[in-house]
């Protein structure tokens, strides 16, 4: 007979701590070689991934799950460091925040060098474990939506995106 649902989400519960230090973004970054926190990056990467390349500060505060005054301070890191810029909206309280062309360089250097990583590790696997974990990982950013969030996203596809909880 197959486990419960409880015992289910209680061997869950145990493995989650154990992908998140094994996929620590920070050895991620390292190893890419890009000088950002992980706050900064995940930032910089929802800038990037967002309609026209540019979000307003509050929408940056709301995906990212942080108060206003930290996005705020989050900001002003990545313009001092030169990887973003700020610009007023037609709304004088709107303040639009996009990348530079150094920040997108920096953001496409990671994701270069992640994929690269990752095609790495997947090339000793069959086609169908590659898959399969494909597959896997799909469900595991629907999984993670759900239990961070009040509303689910309408298919895998839609968790395919970069979904800050």
């Amino acid at each position: 007979m197959g486990k419960s649902q409880s015992a289910l989400a209680k061997e869950i519960v145990g493995l989650l701590p154990t992908v998140a230090v094994n996929l620590r973004l920070s050895a991620l970054l390292e190893s890419a070689g890009v000088v950002l926190t992980p706050s900064q990056l995940l930032c910089a990467v929802l800038i990037d991934k967002s309609e026209g390349r540019r979000m307003c500060a509050g929408d940056i505060a709301r995906r990212l799950s942080v108060s206003p005054p930290a996005t705020t301070a989050l900001v002003d890191r990545l313009v001092n460091a030169g990887l973003c810029s700020r610009s007023q909206g037609a709304d004088r309280r709107v303040v639009w925040v996009s990348l530079t062309d150094r920040g997108r360089f920096l953001v496409d250097k990671l994701m270069s060098g992640l994929t690269e990583k990752i095609s790495s590790a997947l090339g000793p696997m069959d086609r169908s474990v590659q898959e399969a974990l494909l597959g896997a990982l799909r469900q595991v950013a629907i999984f993670a939506r759900e239990i961070t969030s009040d509303q689910s996203p309408k298919s895998a596809e839609d968790s395919t995106q970069l979904v800050m909880p």
